[in-house]
């Protein structure tokens, strides 16, 4: 997916104008019901939406799954090096943040 300037909703500009509501994307922290991968996962979306709006979701998943594909070596499926995927797609919408926020200063 690519992360355009205009004012799509698929784009960053179209996360800032989601609301601000948060809503859990998962019930429990306990992570029992769900696989290293899938727990990371959840986990970014959690935490991003929560500052960037909940209606965010289904391009931060985009975003992370995206990463994901373009590991040359992806962790084992129990590993705890699954946060590494998640760096990346922080790195890039930052950036883009940043990038949109300079343009409007």
């Amino acid at each position: 997916m690519s992360i355009s300037n205009s004012n799509s909703s698929t784009g960053i500009p179209g996360l800032l104008n989601q609301s601000r509501t948060y809503v859990r994307v998962h019930p429990s922290q306990d992570g029992g019901a769900f696989s290293a991968p899938e727990r990371e996962l959840l986990n970014f979306i959690d935490s991003v939406a929560m500052l960037i709006g909940s209606g965010s979701t289904h391009i931060l998943t985009e975003l992370w799954l995206d990463e994901l594909a373009c590991m040359d070596c992806i962790p084992e499926p129990n590993s705890r090096d699954w946060r590494m995927v998640s760096l990346a797609p922080l790195a890039t919408l930052a950036s883009k943040l940043i990038s949109l926020q300079l343009r409007v200063l």
